[in-house]
């Protein structure tokens, strides 16, 4: 201390003293340590009293803010006369304490004790551009660390600061800061930081604190755009993001997480990702975090380059019109990566972060648990397995090496993948969602119906869709959807097989579906039907073929009119094949109906005196028979004329049949028409009908057969006629149509007939 006045009175003393510090050499703080006495942190020191009466006093220490900036701390006491109501004029002494920014910017690396080698600060350096705070809260301590805190309002001084960002981007923002001093021993200031992070666990209302302590670590940027991650080589702008928020957290990341002075980082976040935005309109900023492969193993390690996890799975739901027609591919996104886009989480980590593989099956399914294929079908069930090999066709995905695995018959991409890009001339952007996967057998699952209608081994699925987004906010979707070598198989009855089946569509234009290499096959029951195929064409969904394309989708079909064909008395004519494939993009199952002639129009057949004709068409789809309809209707007719008398007799049958499932319905019916007349010299004529109608139907669990006769007899004597008919009707309902017991047995005949066999 150096005394530059100094006098001792009866009165007290009167001093003019002032000191002032270096830092303490290497030595000198080891030999400390080792004593276990504090290291100082006194910078300078300022007293001036008279007469016993201290006047100004000025303590300058030494310290860190908590991101590492050095910083002073200074405490002036000054007597000053101040007028007081009750007190009249007095002359207190006056405490300011201040903190001094001595450090404005302080850079970070991978050399500066960073757990992940900086990976986690998406700042390379922090500039703080306030030099002086303004007077701060009392008490304050230069032997504690504390949060830097406002004397006028109490609530925490928000310093500015300006980071630099990976891609030297600048960006500014304001967060409180904690000053620790110097001098405190390595576990003091750990457990002080962790006390001023965690919180006053004494408070009278912790949830307070708690949200109080968030709103420190959380930070609004404004949508400033960040770089979050160091992009690769080539790919500038690839991890940078619109960011509203950013979680900071202080020291060390990791098991043995411990708070550090100096080293800040960002433990989460809130990120725009305009191609999920795309996709999920109300999605706006989203919560994420750091990649652990990402944070371990560097960008590099990990096979899609990814660097953010989402904090929740975001589920993307896409009408079957707008990703393909052949698929919804709803998925749930997970990953952000540098180069490939938002994709789905397939990877399968170990305890350091390495990836060593895909998921397991079950839960890459889990991903997909809500995508449809062919509008019904759950596309997950017939996903397969990843390669550990493949997923590195993710790391360095630009559009060249996407248009080859397209192109490739062998190529995959073994998740999907959604990005957006700036269109070469800068006119606009963008948005592409694009999948090439490989389906096999789905697992057998007990009570699933539709388990048994899609064949997809060695079937691959195809989604090419892009949406181009213009400078004046015209969207131009492009969309492209293909599933090769699959079958459709409905119940074992009919088996359709589509080598190509293919959808675009585009601005301006109806979609346009095709189906090459259709093979329609009959088996079971309806095999006979096989011995028709020489009348259709080869390919029955190619040339000739109708395709409707509706919003709501697709129906393909083949009709084929026979022509009449006759041979000596024989005559076959009317008669008409048709085959209609449907496939709905509103949830609907997929449906195949198939027809020999229609009820409107039957086929006519003929044999010398008999005739009579009929149809058959049958509808199923993924959950089995629909609707079977057939009749057939038979008979004969003959005339004789002797002159004297004449007469004529026909004969007529036939059967109808009719399954309805969404009906519950089942009928069956059959009919015998006979009549016949004579006449004799023109003056009397008899004549004679017999009917008889025999019907089964079933309606849920009731059944009832009708039967139904009618005989009429008519003669007619010169003017005068008379004609009478006899009916009978009779049905016979099943269970549980038939009356219970207690519809039969009154309550007290119940009870006497009880009573006689009592003892």
């Amino acid at each position: 201390m150096h005394a530059e006045h100094l006098i001792v009175t009866p009165l007290g003393a009167s001093a003019h003293l002032h000191g002032a510090w270096e830092q303490l050499s290497p030595t000198s703080r080891s030999r400390l340590e080792e004593l276990g006495r504090r290291l100082p942190n006194l910078l300078s020191y300022d007293h001036i009293t008279g007469l016993g009466r201290d006047q100004y006093v000025r303590v300058v220490s030494r310290g860190h803010l908590c991101t590492g900036h050095e910083a002073q701390l200074e405490s002036e006491l000054r007597r000053v006369f101040v007028a007081r109501p009750n007190d009249g004029i007095v002359a207190y002494l006056q405490r300011e304490d201040r903190v001094i920014v001595k450090q404005p910017e302080l850079p970070y690396g991978s050399d500066t004790g960073f757990t992940h080698a900086g990976r986690e600060m998406p700042f390379r350096a922090l500039r703080i551009t306030d030099r002086v705070t303004p007077p701060l809260r009392q008490p304050v301590s230069d032997t504690d660390a504390f949060w830097v805190a406002v004397q006028s309002t109490g609530e925490d001084y928000e310093f500015t600061l300006i980071g630099t960002d990976h891609e030297d981007r600048k960006v500014s923002f304001t967060m409180p800061l904690v000053y620790v001093p110097d001098g405190l021993d390595k576990a003091t200031a750990e457990a002080q930081l962790k006390n001023l992070y965690a919180g006053d666990l004494n408070a009278a209302n912790p949830s307070t604190v708690d949200r109080k302590l968030m709103s420190r670590m959380n930070r609004p940027m404004g949508g400033q755009v960040i770089a979050l991650a160091q992009p690769p080589p080539g790919a500038s702008g690839s991890t940078s993001h619109a960011v509203g928020k950013l979680t900071f957290g202080l020291g060390v990341t990791g098991p043995a997480a411990h708070p550090v002075v100096g080293l800040p980082h960002v433990s989460a976040a809130e990120v725009r990702v305009p191609a999920v935005e795309q996709f999920a309109p109300n999605a706006g900023y989203l919560a994420v975090g750091f990649n652990d492969t990402f944070l371990q193993q560097t960008m590099e390690g990990h096979p899609a380059g990814a660097y953010l996890n989402l904090k929740e799975a975001v589920s993307l739901t896409f009408g079957a019109a707008k990703a393909g027609g052949i698929a919804s591919p709803n998925a749930a996104v997970e990953l952000i990566t540098s180069q490939a886009g938002v994709i789905p989480n397939v990877f399968k980590t170990g305890q350091a972060g390495e990836v060593v593989g895909a998921l397991d099956l079950k839960d890459i399914r889990a991903a997909f648990g809500k995508a449809k294929l062919l509008g019904f079908i759950d596309l997950s069930r017939y996903l397969q397995n990843i390669a550990k090999e493949s997923l590195g066709t993710l790391r360095q995905l630009g559009d060249d090496q996407i248009e080859a695995i397209l192109r490739a018959p062998d190529g995959l991409l073994p998740a999907p993948v959604l990005r957006i890009r700036d269109l070469a001339d800068g006119q606009g952007k963008e948005l592409r969602y694009v999948w090439k996967t490989a389906l096999g057998k789905p697992d057998a699952q007990p009570g699933d119906q539709s388990k048994d209608i899609l064949d997809v081994s060695g079937a691959v699925l195809t989604l090419d869709a892009r949406t181009v987004r213009a400078k004046d906010a015209v969207d131009k979707a492009t969309v492209e959807g293909r599933l090769t070598n699959f079958a459709l198989d409905f119940s074992g009855m009919v088996r359709v097989k589509i080598a190509d089946l293919s959808f675009r569509t585009g601005p301006g234009r109806k979609p346009d579906v095709t189906a090459s290499g259709l093979e329609l096959e009959f088996r079971n029951e309806l095999e006979f039907i096989n011995s028709l195929r020489s009348a259709l064409p080869a390919d029955a969904f190619g040339g000739g073929a109708y395709i409707d394309v509706q919003p709501s989708g697709v129906r393909a079909g083949y009709r084929l009119a026979l022509p009449a064909i006759g041979v000596g008395v024989f005559s076959l004519s009317n008669v008409s094949l048709g085959a209609e494939l449907v496939i709905p993009f509103d949830g609907n199952p997929v449906s195949f109906r198939f027809s020999v002639s229609e009820r409107t129009h039957p086929f006519n057949v003929a044999v010398s005196l008999f005739g009579g004709g009929g149809y058959f068409s049958m509808l199923v789809d993924a959950k089995g028979v629909q609707r079977i309809e057939g009749a057939i209707e038979f008979g004969g007719s003959a005339a004789l004329d002797l002159g004297v008398a004449s007469g004529g007799v026909s004969v007529m049958a036939g059967i109808h049949f009719e399954f309805d499932a969404a009906a519950d319905r089942v009928s069956l019916g059959g009919y015998l028409r006979c009549n016949g007349f004579l006449c004799v010299l023109g003056i009397i004529t008899v004549s004679v009908e017999f009917y008889l109608e025999l019907a089964y139907e079933k309606h849920g669990h009731e059944s009832v057969v009708r039967g139904k006769g009618t005989l009429t007899v008519s003669v007619r004597i010169a003017f005068f006629s008379k004609s009478v008919s006899l009916e009978l009707e009779r049905s016979f309902s099943g269970a549980p149509g038939d009356p219970a017991f207690a519809d039969c047995v009154l309550p007290h005949h119940w009870h006497e007939y009880c009573a006689a066999f009592a003892a």
